[in-house]
Formats: structure tokens, C-alpha cells, sequence
């Protein structure tokens, strides 16, 4: 992905700088941003979008932090498919000082889908569950030394899919989560990288989106093709 650009929508940058461009009223602002009219009054409702500078008593003016919100905003609803109230969430600690940046972009990627509940407490496969929880967890952070939190939502669903596949008989042993881990970190550090291209935090939370909701469907497709390539490697058409 281009760092340039997030969701084909050009990013502001020191190239455009943010007041660069003359205030827009609110219809200018819906047909730059591609969000209707409708929704952009809903989000001012809902406050996820701030209020534009009054110039009379039935007109506002937008500027370039306006359109850069919307593109968050539709990068939380639509892509992420996050509740209003979720992306108030996202949005409220995006702009709180008293969170550094590695919460604020976390807090973003803790809200996307999917969210995993545990089977309760008090039954077996409650008890089944916190045990392989606790086994990957000790692989993950112990281990390897990757710094994640314990109520990680990633977790949660990493934990879901190996018990499902231990219940049909496929077991997923230690050595090979650590070879998926093993694997996956280079891929994590490099789109990392190409996050921090983007200091503005609106930004940046927009590409987290964007990377763990739309790049995710990228890893599984090359996956199945992997598999293909392997599959026809070990087993060639007959000559005969």
C-alpha cells in the first residue's frame, strides 16, 4: 500500500498541508469526501466529526482536518465495521492526551472484529479454554518475548480456532505456532513501518484499519495459493 495514500483517498501531508486549501461549507465538503450530506450532518450529530467555524447563523466552514476525519470515520464504520459508538471510542482516545500513541492505535485494532467469548468459567470447557489460553500467551510473550497485553482480543480468537481444530482431531502443537510467529513478525514490522509514515494519529489509525481489516483476506489468499504451489510440487501429473 502506497504510504501516500490510504483507501484511495490522497493523505495531507507536508505536500498539502492542512489550511493549504480555502474553508469549504458542508456541501463541498460531502462531495470532496465522497460521504453524503445526510451522513456528514449525522456525524456531526453523533460528535464524531467536530463542528465546522460558524460564519452565520445557518452556515459552518470546513477545513482539511474536517475531510480527514470523514476518511476516518468511513475507515472505522465501513471498513473496520465498528458501531458509532465504538468509533467515538477510537476517536476519544485518539485525541486524549494522556495516551501515547502505541495505545491509541491499539485501542483501534482491540475494536475490530472479531470478538471471541469465552465459554464460562465454570464448566470444563471453560477450564479447556483458560488452559490453552494460558499455554499460548506463555509461548507468545514468554517465549518469544512479544510485548502483548493479557486481554488481547487476537488472543481470544487465537485460542478459539485451536481448540476448534483440536476438537477434529487437528492438533496444533507448540513448535508449530512458533513457526507461524516466526513468520508473521517480519510482515508486522514492515506494515508497522509504513504506519509511522503517517504522524498525524487520524492517519495512522486509518492505516491500522486498513492493514488489519483489508490486508488480512491478502495473507489468506497467498496462503491457499501457497498451497497450490506446494501441493502441485509433491504430487506431479503422471507422465504416463
Amino acid at each position: 500500500m502506497d504510504s501516500d495514500t490510504i483507501l484511495g483517498v490522497p493523505s495531507t501531508d507536508s505536500r498539502n498541508p492542512i489550511g493549504a486549501r480555502r474553508p469549504v461549507q458542508l456541501s463541498e465538503l460531502s462531495e470532496r469526501s465522497g460521504v453524503s450530506v445526510a451522513s456528514v450532518k449525522y456525524y456531526l450529530r453523533e460528535g464524531l466529526l467536530p463542528p465546522g467555524v460558524t460564519v452565520s447563523a445557518r452556515k459552518a466552514e470546513y477545513d482539511e482536518d474536517h475531510l480527514r476525519r470523514l476518511r476516518l470515520i468511513r475507515a472505522l464504520l465501513t471498513v473496520g465495521g465498528m458501531s458509532v459508538a465504538q468509533a467515538r471510542d477510537v476517536l476519544a482516545a485518539a485525541h486524549d492526551p494522556a495516551f501515547d500513541r502505541h495505545t491509541r492505535l491499539g485501542v483501534a485494532q482491540y475494536l475490530l472484529p472479531p470478538h471471541v467469548t469465552a465459554p464460562p468459567e465454570e464448566t470444563a470447557e471453560g477450564a479447556a479454554w483458560r488452559e490453552r489460553r494460558t499455554e499460548v500467551l506463555a509461548l507468545l510473550r514468554d517465549d518469544l518475548g512479544w510485548q502483548i497485553h493479557d486481554e488481547a482480543p487476537a488472543l481470544d480468537a487465537l485460542t478459539e480456532a485451536l481448540i476448534t481444530l483440536n476438537s477434529l482431531g487437528y492438533e496444533t502443537t507448540t513448535a508449530s505456532l512458533r513457526d507461524y510467529a516466526h513468520a508473521l513478525r517480519p510482515i508486522a514490522e514492515n506494515e508497522l513501518r509504513l504506519i509511522d509514515e503517517h504522524p498525524a494519529i487520524d492517519e495512522a489509525i486509518e492505516a491500522v484499519v486498513a492493514y488489519t481489516v483489508l490486508y488480512e483476506p491478502v495473507l489468506l489468499s497467498l496462503r491457499r495459493l501457497a498451497h497450490e504451489d506446494v501441493s502441485a510440487r509433491l504430487h506431479p501429473p503422471s507422465s504416463t
